[in-house]
């Protein structure tokens, strides 16, 4: 039996059988008692690069195993690996190992790949490296056929070419997303209207409104907050984002619109002072943040999503039923991964994260296996 905590919802348990969520099982299935906690779908992270040191951009699978089982045991049970701006040699090197990942089933938290990057506006770049940035026209090139392992795009709208790249990616099932643009309002609804459907980290890399004149002009970053449809991403490590911009972002989204990501790269579980990769940039790692070299950009985060459920609550005051709901249903729908991903419904993946009554994660179970936390015999 898995009781919840009675702030989200009433007391219950969560059957997993064979891997799934089932309504029963003819097995002998192992109880594990949750204490009191609340019971969670595993986390969906679609925005992370990387950690300890290891970038996504590697080709070494044992690099991408590393990366991931260390976010699976902070509560990240489904992830799309995101990678930042770099060749296209490394870029394809890097979509082919996440397939060979997929297809040998040596990767079970790997749901595919994002790509942040390259078709991205300079003046919005933030860390990405500006020589490997490239036209949509060379993006499209790059990705035709299409790679087997790509879920998600991130590019720049507004970018000449970018109309046929977005129509040939939402024909093909990916999603795409706006992000490190200086998009207008016109521009993000033409997009929207060729099959574009989410966005990138709000305040990061978007362009806001400007007053040349008399009159104001919004922005991308306006447009966002006010889309009716579109779902977006926040990074709450207490250090991209203040507590009132975040709650204006919950505001105008709500919980089943905005997603929690952690934009965590490889500085993520290193020291301070430590210098890492991300793409074809260079980051370092300073307290709680980091940073690029020259110290004018943040350089994606080194806080695992697990740890920022409890931050946005607490810079929010959300509830942490809408607080989970950010960090599982919405990025799993953003994805088109739901419900088999971000939801406890009968037939979805066995994936169940612990949170104690301050958000902290207690045990991540993948599959109906207990990976950390709780009793020490686990489950079937």
């Amino acid at each position: 039996m898995l009781h919840t905590a009675p702030e989200a919802t009433r007391p219950g348990s969560v059957l997993i059988c064979r891997g799934s969520v089932s309504h029963d099982c003819p097995h002998d299935p192992v109880p594990i008692d949750a204490g009191g906690c609340l019971v969670s779908p595993g986390l969906v992270d679609i925005h992370v690069h990387g950690a300890l040191g290891h970038d996504l951009t590697e080709p070494e699978p044992a690099a991408w195993r590393r990366v991931l089982d260390t976010h699976l045991h902070t509560g990240t049970t489904t992830a799309l690996a995101t990678l930042a701006s770099t060749s296209p040699t490394e870029t394809s090197t890097a979509l082919a190992t996440a397939a060979e990942l997929i297809a040998d089933q040596q990767a079970p938290t790997l749901a595919g790949v994002h790509l942040e990057g390259p078709c991205l506006a300079p003046e919005q770049r933030g860390a990405h490296d500006p020589a490997q940035l490239r036209t949509a026209a060379e993006v499209l090139r790059e990705l035709t056929p299409l790679p087997d392992a790509l879920r998600m795009v991130t590019l720049a709208p507004e970018l000449p070419g970018a109309d046929a790249l977005i129509s040939y990616l939402a024909e093909q099932g990916v999603r795409v997303s706006a992000g490190h643009s200086s998009a207008t309002p016109e521009h993000l609804a033409r997009a929207q209207r060729l099959g574009l459907s989410h966005l990138a980290h709000l305040w990061s890399g978007q362009s806001a409104m400007r007053r040349p004149a008399l009159h104001r002009l919004p922005g991308l970053l306006e447009a966002s907050l006010a889309s009716d449809e579109l779902t977006a991403e926040v990074i709450a490590d207490g250090h991209h984002l203040p507590a009132v911009l975040l709650t204006i972002a919950l505001r105008c989204l709500g919980p089943d619109r905005l997603c929690l990501v952690s934009d965590a790269t490889a500085g993520t579980g290193l020291a301070p002072g430590s210098a890492f990769r991300t793409g074809a940039s260079t980051g370092r790692v300073h307290d709680g943040y980091a940073a690029t070299e020259d110290h004018t950009s943040l350089c994606g985060s080194v806080t695992p999503l697990g740890v920022t459920v409890a931050r946005m609550r607490e810079l929010t005051g959300a509830s942490a039923w809408d607080v989970v709901t950010m960090a599982t249903a919405t990025p799993a729908r953003a994805a088109g991964l739901y419900p088999r991903k971000g939801s406890l419904l009968p037939g979805a993946d066995g994936d169940v994260v612990l949170f104690g009554p301050d958000l902290s994660v207690r045990a991540v179970i993948l599959g109906g296996r207990l990976v950390t936390g709780g009793p020490p015999d686990g489950g079937r």
